[in-house]
């Protein structure tokens, strides 16, 4: 939330605290007329319309959904059916049993790949398959920035009961280690599924400002999970340039997450198997980067997306 938070900061040009205080007066049920006008102590008088139009957006957004119901099944069953792949293919005590080998980075491996899945398939459609009329609103007044960010907030929003499905199927069936590190362990799980579709969505939302029909999109989401795949670090470690790509790759900073939550190396070094690694240190600096790192991934995604579609709209428009 704090990512999102200093995304709209910076993008709207405000202090963090003013679209803090926004955020919690529409929690509370205030109208965004009321905000406008009798609040702007609290938000820095913030723009009326710019306000009016993300809340247009966001609530289009979700009527969209909700009137598409392939769209609405595919969002409603994807989590359930991930969970049933775990079922499937996870072995329960991969962390506790001594008769199991290496199972416990495999199951943290399919987890990562499927949140990035998820996210990068809720999102690669979303801007392309509208972009006329995107930028027919923009050029009657309607913000790229507002579209974009009511794109993204609508996404977060699905993937975060998405990502509490997920984490709480896997933990029921995962025999996971509790060390709270720093928080819970099963919330720690569940912040990093979550941040990992929010910055695997923001790289979809890229790709669909990039292109211009749903089809190229495909072909560029194929490229980016096999990407996901090879250059985590699970497959072959990663030196020299290949660290570099490593860095912006989600699944690399969700397994170092979920490493460190469930002592992962604890596990692989018992097993004398020389995949122990630095990237799952159970420590609290390594959880927390991986977090930093992926909430970076969404807002450069994010921010490009803007830049983009910004850009595209200038040409046409010119």
């Amino acid at each position: 939330m704090d990512a999102i938070l200093q995304t709209l900061a910076r993008e709207l040009e405000r202090s963090p605290e003013h679209v803090q205080n926004v955020v919690t007066l529409i929690d509370e049920g205030a109208t965004i007329p009321f905000i406008a006008r009798y609040r702007k102590e609290l938000h820095g008088s913030m723009d009326d319309q710019l306000l009016r139009q993300l809340a247009v957006l966001i609530s289009r957004n979700f009527q969209l959904i909700w009137n598409q119901k392939l769209t609405l099944g595919s969002l409603i069953l994807q989590a359930p059916l991930m969970v049933l792949v775990i079922k499937l293919v996870g072995e329960p005590d991969c962390f506790t049993s001594n008769l199991i080998n290496i199972g416990s980075r495999t199951v943290l491996f399919i987890v990562c790949a499927m949140a990035s899945f998820m996210g990068l398939l809720n999102s690669y459609r979303e801007i392309c398959k509208d972009r006329e009329i995107i930028f027919r609103e923009a050029s009657v007044g309607v913000s790229l920035l507002a579209t974009v960010l009511s794109k993204a907030i609508t996404l977060f929003l699905v993937e975060a009961v998405q990502a509490g499905i997920l984490t709480a199927g896997f933990v029921e069936i995962i025999h996971i280690p509790q060390n709270h590190l720093l928080l819970d362990t099963n919330v720690e799980i569940f912040i990093t599924i979550f941040l990992l579709m929010a910055a695997s969505s923001a790289m979809g939302l890229l790709v669909s400002a990039s292109l211009k029909s749903s089809e190229a999109a495909v072909l560029l989401v194929l490229v980016l999970i096999i990407g996901q795949v090879v250059f985590s670090g699970v497959m072959f470690s990663m030196t020299g340039a290949l660290t570099a790509i490593s860095y912006i790759i989600v699944c690399r900073w969700g397994m170092g997450a979920l490493g460190a939550s469930t002592d992962l190396n604890d596990r692989l070094s018992w097993l004398k198997a020389g995949l122990d690694s630095p990237m799952y240190d159970a420590t609290v600096p390594n959880l927390v980067h991986s977090w930093q790192m992926l909430g970076l991934i969404t807002l450069v995604c994010v921010a490009a997306a803007w830049l983009v579609l910004y850009i595209g709209f200038n040409r046409k428009k010119g």
